[in-house]
């Protein structure tokens, strides 16, 4: 478990947020989600030992925020990792260390792997690729779903000097990897083929290319292709803008558990959304988990309805709802997320849906 700090950092005023295996953010548009979804993403990629990436990265992400009043804290378990104070950024000897340790052993198994003629340069390159990804961090836009049109024309935009959010290149390029990797994917009642386009197949015979397919699937293939891949390859970090997005109720449900199961243990998945659908989806699997963990009996019957791989331990979540650039925690006394908190989100509505019938009732035998 670690923890961030953050003051005066964009539409962020205070911030003081544990990080856990998993974690949820929920707010209102404009509440400064995508904002602590990208710092998140920069803070905690600990390939990031330099000053200049570092705003670079900031930059990249259109959070260039950093003032004089700025203050940016990372802890660790036993130490603070990172730490900004008047643009003056500062990182942990220890993770200076590891991070040197870690380029010195890229060197070594460079060296080691080209020493052996069987070995290609794409086997050494994939190989040194998965050695760096253990501690760097991956962040999957809300954009996803633009990926479909123009991944396949990315080099064209690339010469045309298109201005594009550079986190978008890079998240197109991991989806092209992500793709080239796995090349067939069963989601949300339906089946991914990869025969070097994107197919998506509705049922044995009939499919549609998936720029021409449904927008909740425009969406969510890229989201789980990528997953998937990211998942596999152990990065420390995965941010999520939006998993719900373009998605019906039911689908929202499976692609969250579909996202915590693909996450395994080796890695920390952050979610920022608007859906109170989400936060009832992650109430299930944390308490899956309790009842679950009652005794061997229970562990067979909850894992008949929900697959142990779901299950989060609510010692392991975060769950917090930001508002006027501040949070508060959304975990109740069980640890799971409170039933007030997911009503909450649709109270606004009903008030407007009962003082209709209070009028209707009124003034219903009016003429």
């Amino acid at each position: 478990m670690g923890r961030l700090c953050v003051k005066s950092f964009g539409p962020l005023k205070e911030i003081d947020i544990e990080i856990n295996h998993v974690n949820l953010f929920i707010g209102a548009n404009g509440s400064g989600k995508s904002v602590l979804g990208k710092l998140l993403t920069i803070v905690l990629d600990f390939n990031i030992q330099s000053e200049d990436i570092f705003l670079k990265k900031l930059r990249e992400f259109g959070i260039d925020f950093l003032t004089d009043e700025t203050v940016i804290r990372v802890y660790g378990e036993k130490e603070q990792f990172v730490e900004i104070i008047d643009k003056k950024i500062t990182f942990s000897s220890q993770l200076e260390k590891s991070h040197k340790a870690l380029l010195s052993l890229i060197d070594i198994v460079s060296k080691k792997l080209e020493a052996l003629e069987e070995v290609s340069k794409e086997e050494v390159s994939k190989r040194l690729d998965e050695i760096e990804a253990m501690v760097s961090s991956q962040y999957i836009p809300a954009e996803r779903n633009l990926i479909s049109l123009f991944s396949q024309s990315l080099s064209s935009f690339v010469v045309a000097e298109i201005p594009l959010p550079k986190f978008l290149l890079h998240f197109s390029s991991q989806y092209e990897k992500a793709r080239n990797e796995i090349k067939e994917l069963d989601l949300l009642g339906m089946r991914y083929l990869n025969n070097g386009k994107d197919l998506v197949y509705y049922n044995e015979d009939e499919y549609l290319e998936l720029a021409h397919s449904s927008s909740g699937m425009q969406s969510a293939l890229p989201l789980y292709l990528t997953m998937r891949y990211f998942g596999h390859k152990n990065h420390h970090t995965i941010v999520v803008e939006e998993p719900e997005l373009n998605l019906f109720p039911k689908a929202q449900n499976e692609t969250i558990k579909y996202l915590v199961q693909e996450c395994n243990d080796k890695n920390n998945l952050f979610l920022m959304t608007h859906s109170p659908y989400v936060l009832s989806s992650l109430n299930i699997l944390l308490y899956a988990h309790k009842v679950g963990s009652l005794n061997e009996n229970t562990k067979a019957k909850v894992s008949a309805l929900v697959p142990e791989s779901q299950w989060i331990n609510p010692d392991k979540f975060s769950a917090y709802y930001l508002e006027n650039g501040t949070v508060r925690s959304l975990k109740g006394a069980t640890g799971l997320i409170g039933e007030n908190e997911i009503d909450a989100s649709s109270d606004e509505i009903d008030s407007e849906f009962n003082e209709l019938v209070e009028i209707y009732r009124e003034h219903k035998h009016d003429r």
